[in-house]
């Protein structure tokens, strides 16, 4: 079995525009480049990955390709699916990967370890939930493109019956590293929480912009807290 991962990136420049109310817009690409290069380690570590295609048209792919020594790929697709696709394509006909494992760029706190675990458990199709269960933040496919994606933020529950609809086996791996990804400022207080050290979070340490906002949340879940336990004490 041939195993390649594919990271999808849009850019750096205006990333995390759900960020935008909170973080300017320097803070937000340099917060986007430094999960990327967190999901590029983490993949380059992992002991069952055999290649990795990094899926982006943005300026500053190709420098990041070559620091990690990967594979770029210049997709020509208007959509996230369609980009994945493609690149599904790529690897399967151009590389010939009999296994795609399909990570996004922005959950900085796996390990190459955290990959393994996932790519152990591969049936025809692996599928790793956010930690609502709503979203999909790692898909694995046996050949690539075994079915028919999704990618809307909402594609768990369709990811899994589009491949039972097709007989194909369908295993769902719970990963309390996979399940954090990078949307919301809450999210950020994951990250810096955790005891992963990485790019992601000495970002987090070190800028002041996002000190602040930390700061901002804690005294906010703190004061949240307070308020509940003097509810419920009265």
């Amino acid at each position: 079995m041939s195993v390649w991962a594919i990271v999808p990136f849009k850019g750096a420049e205006n990333a995390k525009r759900r960020l935008s109310p909170r973080l300017s817009a320097n803070v937000r690409s340099r917060l986007a480049l430094a999960m990327l290069n967190d999901v590029l380690r983490a993949l380059v570590e992992a002991k069952s990955v055999d290649g990795i295609l990094l899926t982006s048209r943005a300026t500053e792919a190709k420098s990041i390709a070559e620091k990690w020594n990967v594979t770029l790929y210049r997709d020509q697709a208007h959509t996230l699916v369609d980009a994945l696709t493609d690149a599904g394509e790529k690897i399967k006909d151009g590389l010939n990967a009999t296994t795609a494992i399909i990570v996004p760029g922005d959950v900085p706190l796996i390990t190459g370890d955290d990959v393994d675990h996932v790519l152990h458990y591969q049936a025809d199709v692996t599928i790793v939930p956010d930690g609502h269960k709503i979203g999909t933040n790692a898909l694995v496919c046996t050949p690539p493109n075994a079915f028919p994606l999704v990618f809307d933020g909402r594609s768990y529950h369709p990811h899994i019956e589009a491949a039972t609809r097709l007989g194909l086996q369908v295993r769902s791996v719970q990963s309390a590293a996979f399940a954090v990804d990078v949307d919301t400022a809450e999210d950020l207080l994951l990250v810096y929480s955790s005891i992963h050290e990485s790019r992601t979070k000495a970002l987090l340490t070190s800028d002041p912009e996002l000190l602040a906002l930390l700061d901002e949340l804690k005294i906010s879940q703190s004061t949240s807290h307070e308020n509940h336990v003097s509810m419920c004490t009265k």
